[in-house]
């Protein structure tokens, strides 16, 4: 596999606190603890994005809420299906998150939430998949996430092994 140089993020439960049954302009955008952390480590080193499936929010509604909780200086390109037209899991919003950020589809990967639309994407557009298990979720039926963490800080532990070229033998 070749090094990564993009990193995905979901946006809901995965970067900020989200409020089901609501709009992002309706919520009290929140980061999720260890986001700005996590980003700002992340930053110097890769390429950040946001994927997000959003019903009535598009690409300036979300980098509205990026802002109110302090995150949207640290994301490079972000990607909402509103405005793009198509949702996770179709690998087309990962294909067009790439080119937005300016790297290869296939140096990238994907954090989130949510196994179904999510890690399933991620797969399917042929991508490492994240999967931040929250507290009393449950893998169930669906695909198998390429590596699960428990809280935001544990990602770069597992990006760097992602990141280091190989080494070839002697």
């Amino acid at each position: 596999m070749p090094t990564l140089r993009g990193v995905f993020f979901d946006a809901g439960n995965t970067l900020v606190v989200e409020e089901p049954g609501k709009h992002l302009w309706e919520m009290a955008i929140k980061p999720l603890p260890g986001a700005l952390d996590l980003l700002v480590a992340l930053k110097p080193r890769y390429r950040l994005g946001v994927i997000s499936n959003t019903v009535g929010s598009g690409d300036a509604e979300l980098a509205a809420a990026l802002d109110k909780a302090g995150l949207r200086d640290l994301i490079d390109a972000l990607v909402t299906s509103r405005d793009f037209g198509k949702a996770k899991p179709d690998p087309a919003i990962y294909v067009e998150g790439a080119r937005r950020l300016g790297v290869p589809l296939g140096t990238t990967c994907m954090v989130g939430d949510r196994l179904d639309t999510d890690i399933a994407g991620a797969l399917n557009a042929g991508i490492p998949a994240v999967w931040l298990k929250h507290p009393g979720a449950v893998m169930s039926g669906g695909p198998s996430p390429t590596h699960t963490i428990t809280r935001l800080g544990d990602l770069p532990a597992w990006l760097e092994t992602m990141s280091v070229p190989p080494v070839l033998p002697a």
